[in-house]
């Protein structure tokens, strides 16, 4: 449904009255307080605002505005919930509870960071920021070579008789013990790189002299005679390209930075004891 037509829908006074006349019935069942009391802990108070985003919910679910019977029954739903969750509170079963610890934990931290998602650095912040962090935005070196898988049980001997051939200019896939690998390869990424041979083979070759056959070097298969032909370190793009990548990597950093601020600060109101640790117990 359209974000115009939901708010129409949420504007509409009939919907108002449904969900106030609603509310008004409701509480008065459960509560029934007398007139012009003034609030007690026991009064389930729904606002207009809390009301509305219970509609909203419902129409973002079932794509329609609910009736007057299902705006009573999400009143309902929500005054359960309420009590519900006041009479745990009072019974102290939230006492204990890691999953429930945890949860009220990570709700204390999210409010500590949410406000880094609204700022917004000017230019000379955003540069600065990007050129400290370059690294993590430069797009990926690439590697051209050739390779020669040797057997498993290749000596010293027979891995030297190998690479003579292929420097007098033997084809590669004639000697290699494996057709399943490429015998050339041209322009692949460094990651790419990892992903066909194996974690630190890229990184290996692109160590390795340029137009000389090299090794072995061992990959996930086992020992190649590798030559490399080309590589090409990776590179930070300009800032214009990646900004929006940049701009949020700076506003997760200033989440993090505005966590770790409010904690220290909720840590310091309070005083640390901890229990004595006998000598000559483990540390």
């Amino acid at each position: 449904m359209p974000v115009t037509r939901i708010r129409a829908v949420l504007a509409s006074p009939l919907l108002r009255f449904f969900v106030l006349g609603g509310l008004v019935f409701f509480a008065y069942d459960l509560t029934n307080p007398a007139s012009k009391q003034p609030p007690r802990d026991d009064v389930l108070r729904l606002s207009e605002t809390d009301a509305q985003r219970l509609v909203m919910d419902f129409i973002a679910a079932r794509h329609r505005t609910p009736d007057p019977e299902e705006v009573r029954g999400l009143i309902r739903d929500w005054a359960v919930e309420e009590a519900s969750v006041r009479e745990a509170l009072a019974l102290g079963l939230d006492q204990g509870d890691a999953m429930i610890r945890n949860r009220l934990r990570s709700k204390v931290e999210f409010l500590a960071e949410a406000p880094a998602a609204a700022l917004i650095p000017d230019d000379a912040t955003l540069e600065a920021y990007y050129q400290a962090n370059a690294a993590r935005f430069a797009r990926d070196g690439a590697l051209s070579f050739e390779q020669v898988l040797l057997p498993a049980d290749a000596g010293p001997d027979e891995v030297e008789a190998v690479k003579a051939k292929l420097e007098q200019g033997a084809d590669p896939g004639d000697l290699s013990a494996s057709t399943m690998l490429p015998p050339l390869v041209e322009a692949m990424a460094t990651p790419a790189v990892e992903r066909v041979f194996g974690a630190g083979f890229g990184g290996e070759v692109a160590a390795l002299p340029l137009d000389h056959w090299s090794g072995p070097v061992t990959s996930g298969y086992g020992r190649h005679l590798v030559r490399l032909e080309s590589r090409r370190a990776g590179a930070p793009p300009p800032l214009a390209k990646v900004r929006d990548r940049v701009l949020a990597d700076w506003r997760a950093a200033k989440a993090r930075e505005m966590r770790e601020s409010y904690l220290r600060s909720l840590l310091g109101r309070y005083t640390l004891e901890l229990p004595t640790i006998a000598d000559g117990d483990p540390k």
